[in-house]
């Protein structure tokens, strides 16, 4: 793809950020630079087998949903980006995939049920369209576009039918102004009934999206066949188990409600079987790509450092390492340190499932054993965290300060926080040199 032409305006504000992820450049009130070259995007069945071009050219998607570090998807061997619904920042976040070489699924945001929303209510579904066809109208030629997602998880706890006639007048209009890019919309799980739902009601809908986790992944080719839906999909959304999903593995929730979470390196096993034997392996049955979660760092969850291929430094996890494995074909130059599993992080000499409890003020020690793979230095970086809180943003917060003597060795002694409740003991093993990180929890609780 070629560059997009910016106004010299738009240079000054790219360039007077100092950090060019959490400082959003305000959408311009002129009219902007026309961009050139929009991609032209087609899906064809072939042999029976689904495939997606762009400008003649078969493409898979090998995609990230991101909230940070959108470009270095590309250095990865990622080819798309995923966003989840218009902002200041939609303008910037294209111009910026398309100088890393990247493409875009845009999400449009159809509210929901749980955010108070009618879909009874004409005028305001008729106000939503209206919101949707302007910003179909702004950015429907920009060429690192791909895909309008029209809506994510809006189907979450809904009892409104007439969601999926809103959702096909989005994708209506998009067929009258915008023929170059295909519309799909995003599930939270694969109920034959949703996917029904959506052939017979939203039939200007070109692909499915459906958002699945590690043990439910399994099951999403049979559902969709189940369903009968004739036309490609795509997984918008995979990793790990969810803390929602928890169930099934009991010793992993706490007698104090705490979940225990899996070690970096244990996630980025899950993260590569997923891909491999859930996603790329369906190419020949309807899958057209897929998009990991997240790429970045969360800013919301039950825990905050259950997701995440980044850490607030933006230092990368073992989980980027092996998507750019899977996406490739060939490791990092430099991979990410190594816990191989939760053994490596004690707490009192006990393990995170044996729900570990202490009284206020107490002593107690930790330790982990972390490698990195290329033998390079390792740092160690301590932290504890009251469960359930987090800073201003919705990401980890700081740790409680003057509870961990050092936290800077691979072995710790530390005082036991003075209130009562569940803590979370984190720590993050870098290799400051090449930006890499491995990670490791303990929860545990203050009597």
């Amino acid at each position: 793809m070629k560059r997009a032409t910016l106004s010299l305006l738009g240079i000054l504000l790219l360039f007077s950020c100092n950090d060019r992820y959490d400082y959003p450049i305000p959408t311009p009130s002129f009219e902007e630079t026309p961009l050139q070259e929009v991609a032209k995007v087609t899906l064809s069945n072939e042999n029976g087998e689904w495939k997606m071009f762009v400008d003649d050219e078969e493409f898979y998607i090998n995609g990230a949903c991101t909230n940070n570090y959108y470009g270095d998807v590309a250095n990865f061997g990622g080819n798309v980006i995923r966003t989840y619904g218009i902002s200041d920042d939609s303008r910037r976040i294209l111009d910026e995939a398309q100088e890393a070489g990247l493409y875009v699924n845009f999400g449009l945001y159809m509210r929901r049920e749980t955010d108070g929303f009618d879909y009874d209510n004409e005028t305001a579904v008729a106000q939503q369209l209206a919101e949707m066809k302007e910003a179909i109208d702004r950015f429907k030629d920009h060429p690192a576009l791909l895909c309008w997602s029209i809506g994510n998880e809006a189907e979450a706890s809904y009892t409104n039918l007439k969601l999926w006639t809103a959702v096909n007048d989005v994708a209506k209009y998009i067929k009258e102004v915008d023929p170059n890019h295909p519309t799909t919309v995003a599930l939270s799980n694969s109920d034959v009934t949703k996917i029904q739902h959506i052939a017979s009601m939203a039939p200007e809908i070109d692909m499915l999206s459906i958002n699945m986790y590690a043990p439910s992944l399994p099951n999403l080719l049979t559902n969709i066949q189940a369903a009968g839906w004739q036309k490609p999909y795509m997984v918008t959304e995979f990793g790990p188990r969810g803390t929602w999903q928890m169930n099934p593995e009991p010793t992993r929730i706490l007698e104090w409600g705490g979940l225990v979470e899996q070690t970096s390196t244990e996630k980025a096993e899950i993260y590569r079987a997923a891909y491999q034997d859930h996603i790329i392996s369906n190419k020949p049955n309807g899958c057209i790509g897929s998009f990991v979660f997240v790429w970045g760092y969360q800013r919301h969850g039950a825990v905050l450092t259950w997701y995440g291929l980044y850490d607030k430094k933006g230092y990368t996890f073992p989980a980027a390492d092996e998507m750019q494995y899977v996406w490739t074909g060939t490791y990092p130059a430099n991979k990410a340190p190594v816990i191989q599993d939760r053994d490596a992080i004690v707490m009192n000499e006990s393990k995170a499932e044996d729900n570990i409890k202490v009284e206020k003020n107490s002593d107690n020690t930790a330790s982990v054993v972390a490698t990195d793979p290329d033998g390079d230095p390792l740092t160690y970086d301590w932290m504890i965290m009251k469960e359930g809180t987090a800073s201003a943003d919705g990401s980890l917060p700081d740790g409680i300060s003057g509870l961990i003597t050092d936290n800077t060795q691979p072995e710790i002694s530390f005082k036991a926080p003075a209130e009562t409740g569940g803590y979370r003991l984190i720590v993050f093993v870098r290799d400051d040199a090449n930006k890499k990180v491995a990670s490791a929890v303990i929860p545990f609780y203050v009597n």
